[in-house]
Formats: C-alpha cells, structure tokens, sequence
C-alpha cells in the first residue's frame, strides 16, 4: 500500500483555537551507541520503524523546551489531555475521555480516563493530571506561556480535574493538545529525581516515564535513540503496530538519502530541500506533498547594533531576493511569505509585502547615515536544519551589495539556543521556521515579536519591543469575540511588518521521504516534523 497522506484545508484551518510558545534547554544524555548489524545500520521493517533526522533532539522533557525537534521522540513516550483528530483541528479525546468549558470560557472540567498507568507503575489519576500542571506553571518553560490565566486547580475526585481561569484565553484547550504540550510525566519519578526544586529537569532531559505506546530503551544524544512497546499500553496492541522505534540522528544528508533509498530507514526528517526533491519519483520511496502552516523567517536582532535602527532593517528586508531563494535553493517548491502568518492560516492579514529593491534599500540606509552600509552583521544557525546555511550565504551575498559584512556561523543545537536566548549574546541574525502550537495568530504573533518572549520565555530571540503591538495581543487574547479578535491580530501584523523585526521569506508544503510501505502516516500541521507512531506500521 503506497504511504497515506492527508493535510489541513483551508476550510479546517478557519477554527480559532490557540495561544503560543518557545524556550529552549540545552540538553545532556546517556544512553548507548548506534545499533550496527554486520556493520551496516539495523534495517526497517515490520517490526521495527527506522527514522532518520538531521537534526538532534534538545531535551526529552517535554515540559521544558519549544524546540522543533524533541518532539519526535516525546510523542512515542508521552500523552496529555487532548490530541487533534486526523488532519483537523477538531479535539479528540486522548488521557482525558471529555471536557466540559463554562458558557463564560472561565471554567474547563476533564474527565480523566481510568486504568491508564506510567511505565513505573504509577497510576494515572487526577492528582497526578494536577501536579503535571502545576510543575509546568512553576517551571516557566515550554507552553507554560498559555496557562497564565489559571487560577485554581481542583480535583474533586481522582477522575475529574477543574481548571479555573481569571479570564477567558484564546485557544487555551490547544495548550492540552499540541505538539509542545504538557505530557502527562510520573510524579513518582519527579519528585524521586528533583534536585534543588528543579522540578527533575536535570533528570527528565535523558530519561523519561510517561503513558504513551513506548517506552525508551536507550538514547544516545545526537546518535540514536531506541524505543520499544509498553506492554501495558492502555489502547492494547491489536492489529498491526510496530515493536520498536529506531531514531538515528544522520548529520550527512548523503548518507540519509541513501538509507531511504536502499530501504534501510523508513522516514527521513530534516533534510536539505534539494535533496527532498531529489528523492521524488525514486522506486520505493513516496514525498508527501500536504499544505502546512510552516513559515520561514529570517529575525534581526531589534535591541543591539545597526539593526536597532528600524530603518536599517527595512533596508535589510528590501536588500534580500527572496525570488532567487525560493527559485535557486528551493527549486520553486515554495512561494512567498506575506508578513508574519502564514497565507493558509486563520486570522492572515493582507500585510504590505517588502519586495527586493536594491535602490530602496540604499535609500533607507542613507536615511539611517549609513549610505555606504559599513557595518558588520553575524548570522548564526543550527546543525540539522540545512536550509539555514543556504539562507544565510544568499542573505550574505546581498548584504555584500549593500556595503554590509555578514559572517556565517554554524552551532550545535544546543549552543544555538543557548547564544540566542541570553540577551547578553543574541547580538545575531538567524533563519527560523515557525508552526503553531496553539491553533491561532496568537500563536506566531506572541511567540516571535511579544516583548513577554524575549530570551528564556519564548522565541522573540531577535528581542524586538512594540508596547503597542504587545497591548493588541494582549487584547486579542482574552477577546471572546472572534470577529474583534481577529481585528486586534491583523492590526498587530501591520505593526510588524512596519517595523520590519524579521525577513518574511517563504512558506511551504510538508514534504517528507517514506518508504512507500509505510501505512497510517496523516498529517496535521499542528504537529508537524513528528510521527504518531502507534497508528503506523508496515505492509
């Protein structure tokens, strides 16, 4: 059977749901080497699912990081609430059989399900549903962003969890179904692992105890991680399931390509988008080809340097060929941004588009008192997201047509996150792709460019400040009309694009490599670059 795949249309992606997110732990682990058999990488087949990716999982705590590529992993081992059905943004029920919200949006009641147990024994109730979100409230990391209206939360008996809010929240049940969620963890484990009140982060970065269809066996940071069936998995292991997950971390795109084409990986992640394109049509292997809500963004640092002159970084954004990009590196598979959220998503305003103009962005600099530019720019990015580099050599090469010296610098993971969310180091331009965690412009919109997400406490790495756009989004957050709501975001995104905090570069569709073998697979874009891997298997 060739490899199923279906996406979010237009019509699905109308539901507001919502709220946003990011912050980033460098991460440590322990585990074993890659599995080799007679010298050649274990082989896919029935049994046994093997994933490639080109970029490293950060932490396998599922509570304390927004990184894009952790969740791969954290979605073999954990669960929460709520889960998106299909390729919807329709709830299904997942640990939690239903839910209930108040006519005035203040009130959320789960019902927990019963006979739903850790790995270590533990059962799942609601005390442990209760200190799972309250360890997120107190970390202050991952989506712990969207839980800051919660006032109170009751368990009136060991089935039912009641969340009280201050105000109503904009797509505050996304929070309870996303890709960065809040992964129901063993309390028996945290509290056995805490150190220095850490909430057992130190501990939960390279083990993990959770609900979900696996359980991991060993993991080898940025070499391989393996994962195998939870035998008192609540679903049951009826019909045709794999036994074991094989995560290998492949840093050289050659060899990734030529696992999946000798069928020796099933699905490869994080590739460069050449050679994506390059394994379409190949005998065996199957690109999907789905619409997504991944937008591609290059941010400017706001607070430091030339680029905290707004004019600057207009000039900036008019110095860029976007079309030379999209044409050259990504073979015309993409097609231009238009401002901050993506074309395909809910509450997308008609931004005016930045185009490439050479002499307007020598205007602008001139304006600035820099007519000649004269000045240096760093551009960093992350191993394992390989359109990066690409990105940052064209957005040099046009800089240099400016007047304006762009070094390109290349770090682990890791080290990426760390430089840029301290603000003492972020003094750097860098490429980042963005998908919603919470079904809304919120999302994006607060994430990237909301003073509250600077460093640690989301994404805006680039620490762009606009105490008006912080006040629409605010706004907007707690609006329960969804027709004002959606005034208040479109307003934002023109504030943005004014101030020009980032290149709005490109969005595009999913396009993964599988073994044409592969059955199951359905997309969502609410949780793209993972794999639900207890529905998939092999024909």
């Amino acid at each position: 059977m060739a490899l199923e795949t279906t996406g979010n249309s237009n019509e699905t992606a109308q539901h507001p749901f919502c709220i946003s997110r990011r912050s980033v732990l460098a991460a440590g682990a322990a585990g074993i080497a890659l599995s080799f058999m007679g010298g050649r990488a274990v082989a896919a087949g029935k049994d046994t699912l093997v994933v490639t990716s080109g970029a490293d999982a950060v932490t396998l705590d599922p509570g304390a990081s927004f990184d894009g590529q952790s969740p791969l992993l954290w979605r073999g081992v954990y669960e929460s609430l709520l889960d998106y059905k299909g390729d919807t943004l329709e709830f299904a029920p997942s640990l939690a059989e239903s839910y209930e919200v108040s006519d005035d949006k203040k009130i959320y009641t789960f019902k927990i399900r019963k006979n739903v147990k850790f790995t270590d024994g533990e059962i799942l109730d609601a005390a442990a549903v209760k200190f799972n979100i309250e360890r997120q409230i107190k970390i202050k990391l991952g989506i712990a962003f969207a839980l800051g209206a919660v006032t109170s939360i009751e368990t009136p008996d060991n089935d039912t969890v009641v969340l009280k809010l201050s105000e109503p929240s904009d797509g505050f049940l996304s929070a309870f179904a996303a890709l960065v969620t809040i992964g129901m963890i063993s309390p028996k484990a945290i509290r056995d692992n805490e150190k220095d009140d850490d909430g057992a982060q130190g501990w939960l970065r390279s083990n993990m105890v959770g609900t979900g269809p696996y359980m991991m066996r060993s993991y080898t940071q940025s070499q391989q991680a393996v994962m195998v069936r939870n035998p008192d998995y609540w679903r049951g292991w009826e019909g045709d399931h794999f036994e074991r997950i094989i995560v290998k971390y492949v840093h050289e795109a050659s060899s990734a390509r030529l696992f999946i084409e000798q069928g020796e990986t099933d699905v490869a992640l994080f590739m460069p988008d050449d050679v994506v394109e390059s394994l379409d049509g190949k005998p065996g292997v199957t690109v999907t080809n789905v619409p997504s809500f991944d937008l591609y963004y290059l941010m400017m640092n706001c607070k430091h340097g030339p680029t905290a002159d707004p004019k600057v970084r207009r000039a900036i954004a008019h110095g860029f060929n976007y079309d030379a990009f999209i044409d050259g590196t990504l073979r015309g598979k993409a097609k231009r941004a238009r401002g901050p959220i993506p074309s395909t998503f809910v509450g997308h305003a008609d931004t005016p588009v930045i185009d490439f103009d050479p002499e307007k962005a020598r205007q602008l600099l001139a304006e600035a008192g820099m007519p000649n530019g004269g000045f240096k720019l760093k551009y960093t990015y992350e191993s394992g997201y390989f359109w990066k580099r690409p990105l940052g050599e064209l957005f040099q090469s046009n800089m240099k047509d400016l007047g304006i010296e762009v070094e390109v610098q290349e770090l682990s993971p890791a080290a990426w996150a760390g430089l840029l969310s301290n603000p003492e180091t972020a003094d750097h331009c860098f490429g980042v792709v963005w998908w919603p965690t919470l079904a809304t412009p919120y999302d994006y919109l607060w994430s990237l460019f909301h003073s509250a997400a600077q460093g640690s406490a989301g994404y805006n790495w680039g620490y762009y400040s606009n105490p008006e756009v912080d006040k629409l989004l605010d706004a907007g957050m707690v609006e329960p009309d969804e027709a004002k709501r959606l005034e208040l975001y479109a307003r934002a995104q023109q504030l943005i694009v004014e101030d020009s905090p980032a290149l709005f570069v490109y969005e595009k569709n999913y396009r993964m490599p599988a073994s044409d073998k592969l059955k199951g697979f359905v997309f969502n874009g609410m949780r793209t670059a993972t794999l639900d891997f207890y529905n998939l298997s092999s024909s």
